[in-house]
């Protein structure tokens, strides 16, 4: 949803909402106001699968206090979101799986919904308007906008979205920025501010509550096999599931204590872009998924200090956060008029060039260009469902180069990417992706075939500057 669309977005716009600790305020957005009547308040849960420093949470919490209710966590997973696959049902099941057990030690009340044949049905639709409340992330990127906006506006139940993704919140962002730069200088003083505060989670107050009418048969996700859930729906079975990486909270974690005991962390600044050792952390699909908390990422990183981890923090609390705020901004994401006027202009402009190869959708896809570099990059995608992101920007250059026209050039960007990468379809995906069509950057001259001035990057030249044969065999390694 537009950020325009809503007035003075860091003021309370409900009586309820100005009952809020200030810090649950300047993250949390009305879309409906209508009058707080039901039985409980109702957190949808979609993109923050973690039952602690979590946002939305502590918002559903703090509103229940004042309305006297209890808080049901509503979790559950579609089989229409895009791509929906094995691979990405699977890492989400598991995260559900630690989410579901975290709530229950807490004492919140949580139902796990599983859509399958013989289980769907407008289950949210129900609940919402049993519920005084409806609270949920705020995510910037289709499908969660238009799922959010259905939501409200087919219930007289008041909706609200919550900032859990971004340190600095999004909402104190008033126009867009397309510089990191800028972003960095502009907001650097409220980001220090919001890294030192960290967070602190809301006392749960209320019993554990779960209705006892439910329009589903909810899933204990503890005494079932996640394969077998999976096989179950009605998905595409082709995207196998990453076995080396397990989603949830406690996977999560631990492969960031082992990026950070090993030394990773210490020393990013100097080893982050080589693609063929565990120079980065790979926590993008845990941060996607809400399963680890970038609050208590950045804490750790900022009091361990260094030039390490003030890469990464620059990364996390820069690159990754002025890709959210940006996508806030966008009706859109997936048109081509969200690239800067120069950028679409000149691939416009160079859309007739010769390409000097040219490859089907299907090549592509089972990385057979013959191009060695790319291909071990889309083989990167094809088995570990991750790509380092210093060859991620080469691959996706390619991809433009390839291309017919911009247009197609992003199209197959995004299928590619979200198709395959456990962290599709986030803010900071398209970010990166779209930096490869000119977001995020500025012209650089002369004009070149195709990329016009477009900032240029080839594989042949990207190859020469690694160990092709280490990459490859990282790549292919067994896991």
């Amino acid at each position: 949803m537009n950020r325009n669309d809503f007035m003075n977005p860091i003021q309370p716009t409900s009586r309820l909402q100005e009952q809020l600790p200030k810090h649950l305020v300047e993250r949390s957005r009305v879309l409906s106001d209508h009058d707080p009547s039901g039985e409980f308040v109702l957190y949808w849960l979609r993109t923050a699968q973690r039952a602690h420093d979590n946002p939305a949470l502590d918002v559903a919490l703090a509103a229940a206090d004042q309305l006297g209710l209890p808080v049901f966590v509503y979790h559950a997973l579609s089989e229409r979101y895009p791509h929906a696959s094995d691979r990405h049902h699977t890492f989400i099941l598991e995260g559900a799986l630690d989410v579901q057990g975290e709530l229950k030690d807490r004492g919140i009340g949580t139902a796990f919904h599983l859509e399958r044949p013989g289980h769907r049905g407008a289950h949210l639709v129900t609940l919402a308007q049993r519920a005084a409340l409806v609270v949920t992330e705020d995510l910037p990127v289709p499908p969660l906008v238009q799922w959010t906006r259905r939501l409200h506006e087919r219930v007289q139940t008041p909706v609200w979205v919550v900032d859990t993704a971004c340190i600095l919140p999004m909402m104190f962002v008033q126009e867009p920025v397309d510089r990191a730069f800028i972003f960095r200088k502009k907001y650097d003083a409220r980001r220090k501010k919001q890294l030192r505060a960290g967070w602190s989670d809301h006392p749960v107050k209320q019993p554990a509550f779960i209705p006892s009418d439910l329009p589903y048969e909810p899933v204990n996700l503890a005494s079932q096999n996640t394969a077998e859930l999976v096989a179950q729906c009605s998905i595409d079975h082709s995207v196998s599931p990453i076995t080396a990486t397990r989603g949830g909270t406690q996977a999560g974690y631990a492969r960031w204590e082992a990026f950070c005991s090993g030394g990773g962390l210490e020393h990013y600044a100097a080893r982050r872009n080589s693609p063929y050792v565990d120079s980065v952390s790979r926590l993008s699909a845990y941060l996607h998924y809400g399963m680890i908390s970038p609050f208590r990422l950045a804490d750790q990183a900022r009091q361990m200090g260094g030039k390490g981890p003030e890469k990464w923090l620059d990364e996390l609390l820069i690159w990754r956060e002025l890709a959210h705020a940006w996508c806030a901004f966008q009706a859109d994401v997936h048109s081509m008029e969200v690239l800067p006027d120069w950028a679409l202009k000149t691939l416009r402009a160079h859309q007739g060039d010769t390409r000097h190869a040219t490859y089907t959708d299907e090549q592509l896809h089972q990385a057979q260009t013959g191009d060695r570099l790319w291909d071990a990059c889309q083989r990167s995608l094809l088995r570990h469902g991750e790509l380092h992101n210093n060859v991620r920007m080469t691959w996706g250059k390619q991809v433009v180069q390839w291309a017919a026209s911009p247009e197609q050039a992003r199209r197959l960007l995004v299928e590619l990417n979200n198709r395959y990468a456990l962290d599709g379809r986030d803010p900071n995906s398209y970010g990166g992706l779209y930096w490869c069509l000119g977001l995020f950057d500025r012209p650089f001259k002369p004009e070149q075939p195709i990329l016009g001035t477009v900032r240029g990057r080839s594989s042949a030249a990207h190859e020469q500057r690694i160990d092709i044969d280490a990459y490859e065999a990282w790549v292919d390694r067994l896991v």
